[in-house]
């Protein structure tokens, strides 16, 4: 195969993985493994190799690999070590991304692809919480009948992809001349309302912080303007809060964890969210610069830890920043906010910076609420958009 039509089938995978990703997580493994031999077999390696060295935050990204490595040898509990590699492992994709030489009508079609993707998606979750379908695994036995999926995959990550899908959707509206305005109008309120009709609290403040990311970028030097849509975004919440059971009880939860500093209903344990910044943060203070070592957190915090929570099934404190930080150290932890702090720099020097950065700030924010740069399907979701951000 020569280099023209292995650079055809790259574009062809590229933008099937959009589609994919939403999806199937076992399909869009499938599409990597096909992508990164295209890559191999496309050949340049050298010149591909001195593009990867010559990004700091790939630099970074592979510092933060090596001390995974190296955090083996120090601490006495690695038990979940095997886990955190086979997630590291997808991290190498990444670099691998920024050298695919991607035509500018590939990128267009592959976020036509994610966006009809999570479109359909949506479209299937409200379908299926209005009972008008049956969970999709009833009609199709390679999808799991978990209770926990919206239409393809669980509840929390769907939630998160719509986000995203809202936020490329009202970039174009805002910033695009289109034929496909009300398309995309309806696309942004079939988001919403799934968004909102399903439990997943890290969706919605993603889109509550894209809503307001918006609003001031455009009205700030119009405050009557500014304070309308602000009123008018909070007004949907209320409007959402008082029609819909999930959203309700969602936020009530949370309002009752923090009036009560961390405790749940009386005579249960604290909130497990609570328990893991508590904890963690101690933890943290006994071997700041160098953590407990790779693959530690769980097993240390079942011995350690004493609070009525099983620790078993939590392999991190749901917080990246602080499970770093607990098995790696300060070092681990600096090298790991240097991948964002240059991929940032690399974005502002690009047409449309304000908009390209939000998708980095965004990630980071996601990041103090669960350890998504080591869920599968969140770190190929941010891989992939962060290739369409730099190369559109």
């Amino acid at each position: 195969m020569n280099k023209n039509n292995i650079s055809k089938v790259i574009q062809i995978c590229f933008i099937l993985l959009g589609f994919i990703i939403p999806i199937s997580i076992a399909a869009t493994n499938i599409l990597l493994v096909i992508i990164v031999l295209l890559w191999l077999l496309e050949g340049g390696i050298k010149q591909k190799l001195v593009v990867i060295s010559n990004s700091y935050w790939s630099i970074s990204l592979f510092t933060l690999i090596l001390l995974y490595f190296a955090g083996m040898f120090w601490g006495q509990n690695h038990d979940n070590a095997l886990w955190e590699f086979q997630r590291l492992s997808l991290l190498l994709v990444f670099p691998i991304f920024i050298t695919l030489k991607l035509k500018k009508q590939t990128i267009c079609n592959a976020t036509v692809a994610f966006l009809l993707s999570t479109f359909i998606s949506a479209l299937l979750a409200i379908a299926i919480n209005n009972n008008i379908i049956l969970p999709l695994g009833k009609y199709i036995s390679v999808i799991s009948e978990s209770s926990r999926n919206s239409a393809f995959i669980s509840y929390n990550y769907h939630n998160l992809l719509l986000s995203f899908s809202f936020l490329i959707s009202l970039y174009i509206l805002i910033e695009k001349k289109t034929k496909y305005r009300y398309l995309l109008i309806l696309c942004c309120f079939v988001y919403s309302i799934s968004i909102f009709t399903e439990p997943g609290r890290a969706g919605q403040l993603l889109f509550n912080f894209f809503g307001l990311f918006y609003i001031f970028y455009y009205n700030k030097y119009r405050l009557l303007r500014l304070v309308i849509l602000v009123l008018l975004l909070f007004g949907f919440q209320w409007v959402i809060y008082n029609t819909t059971t999930v959203y309700k009880n969602r936020i009530n939860k949370l309002s009752n964890v923090i009036k009560n500093n961390g405790n749940n209903e009386q005579g249960k344990a604290d909130d497990i969210r609570y328990v893991f910044f508590r904890e963690t943060s101690k933890s943290i203070m006994d071997k700041p610069f160098f953590g407990h070592g790779t693959g530690s957190f769980s097993t240390i915090f079942e011995e350690q830890v004493k609070s009525g929570h099983d620790f078993k099934e939590h392999i991190t404190p749901h917080n990246n920043y602080l499970f770093v930080f607990f098995e790696l150290g300060l070092l681990g932890l600096i090298s790991f906010l240097f991948i964002f702090y240059f991929q940032i720099k690399e974005l502002l020097k690009l047409k449309d910076a304000a908009h390209r950065v939000v998708l980095p700030l965004s990630f980071m924010f996601l990041m103090l609420i669960d350890s998504y740069f080591f869920i599968f399907i969140l770190t190929i979701t941010y891989i992939y958009l962060y290739t369409i951000y730099t190369k559109y």
